[in-house]
């Protein structure tokens, strides 16, 4: 679940013709293939490229844009009132249907006097856009419960990029920000290969899961199962055609509909976590469970979160392997073999661990291939440039010229780096509710005291200035 860069454009203007402009190669740069969602915040102007550019993509509105927004367009008493952030809260995210939430957003804006509102009006008829009642069948790996990636994503680079900053000075910090990032990939990726999780039930779907999903998907899963165990219970059956209607009931006091196809054996329950987030419900393992099947099917193990999802060779709209090297003499046959190769390899480790004597069988084993191998192949010496060269898939040219550009006075500027002290300074530390801002006092250079103003505005300075 974790963000991928694909990649950056400079725009001199945030007009439709610039979105434009930066969508068009984005598109060729991907084959073609438009995403089928695209998550933006509420710009008009980059709404009328994506309808013109990607005209089949699902647009949606970030909700974590509009959310910060609300502390800015509501009056002074409510902007630190913790009651109306949880009503409001509530109502957006634990609103499973579009008929329940308008229900609770009628009594949101009676409760809080906001039937004149503007602005909550503009949003109640954008609600189809950005409420995710109205979109749980679109697969969104839970992008927009978390805090926007696209925000998320502008920090972790600010921490390597300022605004005066020469166009060389910008990739050489671009280029180490993207490898910071990417290192974290396979750090995750070797966490996931070579430690194990813990098991909570005697299952055997946990254990299924354990060996399948990555550690982060199954954590969320695990909990999933958890809670099939412990909070949910078959309340009433019904039969139609084959097809067994069955009733839910979980710790949140609702009833949950799921119906199981006793010839496929696969389920699909009404709270649409699995279509939302590709995490089968606690609803659907309780009815597995229920139906003597102690295995997922093969249709809730997304591939995107499995452990060796990577393996497989990915081609291009053409056929041609993607990061493939022309001038690499190992053609599509052999790399095909290579991952042939390298999933029995594995598949050996995992079955020879559990026994020394297993172990030192395959040890032996490899050294003899070893052996024979070295007969049969020779090692060809290969430098450092030949390397990097055969990474990019380029030749690295010996001389460079790029002028400096000119600079343009871009919206919006970067924010401090905060130091370890800032922590501090917020108190106790606890996250920040929406629209409430703490002043903390400061030791003010001309009076030399412990108040809330700085050098700039104190009381003494202006005297002296008098």
């Amino acid at each position: 679940m974790q963000s991928v860069f694909f990649g950056a454009g400079f725009l001199l203007h945030e007009t439709e013709e610039s979105y434009i402009w930066l969508f068009r190669p984005f598109l060729r740069a991907m084959g073609g293939i438009a995403p089928r969602v695209i998550i933006t915040d509420e710009c008009v102007r980059m709404k009328n490229a994506i309808g013109k550019i990607l005209p089949n993509t699902t647009h949606r509105l970030c909700m974590w844009h509009i959310m910060e927004k609300v502390p800015g367009k509501v009056r002074p008493e409510l902007r630190n009132d913790l009651v109306f952030y949880d009503r409001l809260k509530h109502c957006v995210w634990n609103s499973k249907t579009p008929a329940e939430f308008e229900d609770r957003w009628q009594s949101f804006i009676i409760e809080f006097q906001l039937e004149d509102h503007e602005w909550f009006a503009k949003r109640y008829k954008l609600r189809a856009t950005w409420i995710p009642a109205y979109f749980m069948d679109i697969h969104l790996a839970g992008l927009l419960r978390t805090t926007s990636i696209s925000e998320s994503a502008n920090s972790f680079f600010k921490r390597f990029i300022c605004r005066k900053l020469t166009f060389v000075e910008f990739w050489l910090r671009f280029d180490t920000a993207l490898k910071c990032q990417r290192q974290s990939e396979p750090i995750a990726d070797n966490t996931s290969e070579y430690t194990t999780s813990e098991l909570l039930t005697s299952w055997e779907i946990e254990r299924q899961g354990r060996a399948l999903f990555t550690h982060e998907i199954f954590k969320l899963f695990q909990a999933q199962v958890l809670a099939a165990g412990d909070d949910c219970d078959v309340q009433q059956t019904e039969n139609r055609e084959g097809i067994k209607i069955m009733f839910v009931s979980d710790q949140y006091k609702k009833i949950r509909e799921v119906c199981y196809d006793t010839t496929s054996m696969t389920a699909k329950c009404s709270c649409k976590l699995f279509e939302s987030k590709g995490i089968v419900c606690r609803h659907i393992i309780r009815v597995l469970r229920g139906a003597k099947i102690n295995e997922l099917p093969s249709l809730y193990i997304l591939k995107r979160w499995q452990k060796n999802c990577k393996r497989d060779i990915v081609y291009d709209g053409e056929g041609n392997v993607l990061e493939e090297n022309l001038a690499d003499p190992i053609d599509i046959a052999v790399k095909r073999k290579i991952v042939v190769v390298r999933d029995k390899l594995e598949d050996l480790i995992r079955k020879s661990k559990c026994s020394m004597e297993g172990i030192e069988f395959l040890h032996n084993s490899l050294c003899g291939i070893e052996l024979g191998l070295a007969q049969l192949v020779s090692t060809v010496p290969c430098n450092t440039q030949e390397n990097e060269e055969s990474c990019i898939g380029s030749v690295i040219p010996k001389d460079v010229t790029i002028l400096t550009p000119k600079d343009i006075n871009a919206r919006g500027t970067c924010s401090r780096i905060k130091g370890h002290r800032d922590g501090a300074r917020s108190g106790s530390g606890e996250k920040r509710r929406p629209g409430i801002h703490q002043k903390v006092a400061r030791k003010c250079s001309i009076c030399k005291e412990m108040a809330f103003h700085d050098a700039r505005t104190c009381s003494k300075k202006q005297k002296t200035k008098q």
